[in-house]
């Protein structure tokens, strides 16, 4: 299966659980969704696929050639029982791969995106790091080294990942006997809850005996529900934000340490670690959200016309990434390259608009003039005639004007209709 064919049945299977997860919770009038925090999932699920297709050939390359190089163990693709000990290896790395993106601070930096969000449902799954494919491929390569071949690693992966999906759930209540045995929903809530209690537990993919072994587990209480997030929320909708608060918190403290054996600590030991040589007086840290129970999520709402502005060019940005995806040799390198800077200069201003700025529609009105400008140089730098350039010019247009009529109501919120309401 190729690219396109791959694009053409992933969207449908990654939009679908979102979709049914929002008419079970219109049919039981207790919707998980928010407008803005959806399309800060879909967003980052975008800017992650469009930088994973390149380290994802590049990684699955190098698995290959250590399989052929060094493994081990002469496993047959056809066998069941290459699957089955793929399948119980790709678990457990699995385990260690996630706990030690909890423990050791600049993973940690990396995955931290994932566990910002704070509703728990199917668009949490798709929230990703776009680095995450940089750190996590190492974990896997014993696999390579056993000598489970290429095509066995990529198909357990498939199915975890899939798994890894439906887990992510606020309806399905714990399972009785299955707890003892799978990681379920109920397991994966406390994971991503904020509550002291709960904070780095059940590590686990699809086999919770992992997490039984290592000292792991802990069960969801009836008398603590989770609270979902993380215990020093970013504020923000904007998806480059996201990538980086953590980097910037992790060497304001490595600079204000006096040893430099503490400023490399800072960045591999766990986040909360303490270095013997951190100057207070210029680094206090980023203050703790407070107890769970009297958290307030992040819901900078806009009204009505706006919020629909937001949706219209998320809209325009999935089409760019797709289309770039698609045809990914249809361009020059320089093409591509100011392609992606658009898009990232993209994912930026709509962040800066959900988050409710002041001036994000300045913001705006500048990467519309950018994306008409850079669609005429474009054109010519390619050798196509500047008709070609007419369709990114009209959206640029047809969106400032539009942009400009609203621009006064995008300094005024919404009324707050209650946590799990699917608005703006």
């Amino acid at each position: 299966m190729d690219f396109k064919q791959q694009v053409l049945f992933g969207v449908p299977v990654l939009i679908a659980p979102i979709l049914i997860d929002l008419g079970v919770g219109a049919l039981r009038r207790k919707p998980v969704y928010r407008l803005n925090d959806l399309l800060t999932n879909l967003t980052l699920s975008l800017l992650t696929l469009l930088a994973s297709v390149g380290i994802a050939g590049a990684t699955l390359w190098l698995y290959a050639f250590v399989h052929q190089r060094f493994g081990l163990l002469p496993l047959e693709t056809g066998s069941v029982w290459t699957w089955v000990l793929a399948f119980l290896a790709y678990d457990v790395l699995y385990y260690w791969t996630h706990r030690a993106h909890h423990r050791v601070a600049f993973l940690w930096a990396i995955h931290v995106v994932h566990h910002s969000g704070e509703d728990m449902n199917f668009g949490l799954a798709v929230r990703q790091s776009a680095l995450g494919e940089t750190t996590t491929w190492p974990f896997f390569l014993p696999m390579a080294f056993l000598g489970i071949p290429p095509e066995a690693y990529l198909g357990v992966s498939a199915i975890q990942l899939v798994f890894q999906y439906a887990i992510h759930n606020t309806y399905v209540p714990p399972l009785g006997w299955l707890e003892r045995v799978l990681v379920t929903p109920s397991q994966h809530r406390v994971h991503h809850s904020r509550n002291r209690r709960y904070i780095d537990k059940n590590y686990g993919n699809v086999l919770v005996v992992w997490d039984w072994l290592f000292g792991s587990y802990q069960p969801e209480l009836p008398a603590e529900p989770p609270v979902y997030g993380i215990r020093q929320s970013p504020r923000t909708w904007n998806p480059l934000t996201l990538h980086t608060h953590v980097f910037v918190e992790l060497f304001h403290k490595a600079a204000a340490c006096a040893r430099f054996r503490d400023k490399v600590g800072c960045l591999i030991k766990p986040p909360d670690w303490e270095p013997p040589s951190l100057r207070r007086e210029r680094f206090t840290g980023y203050e703790d959200d407070g107890p769970s129970a009297t958290f307030r999520k992040h819901d900078a709402r806009l009204a009505p016309a706006p919020a629909a502005y937001c949706v219209a060019q998320f809209l325009a940005l999935a089409g760019a990434i797709l289309l770039l995806l698609w045809q990914p040799d249809a361009l020059s390198a320089w093409s591509v390259a100011a392609a992606c800077a658009l898009i990232a200069l993209h994912a930026w201003t709509l962040g800066a608009l959900l988050d409710a700025r002041p001036g994000a529609w300045r913001l705006e009105l500048g990467r519309l003039a950018a994306v008409a400008v850079l669609g005429l140089v474009a054109a010519r730098h390619e050798g196509l005639s500047l008709a070609s350039a007419w369709p990114l010019i009209g959206y640029a247009a047809l969106s400032g004007a539009f942009l400009l009529r609203l621009r006064a109501s995008f300094q005024e919120e919404a009324p707050s209709r209650g946590p799990g309401v699917l608005t703006a």
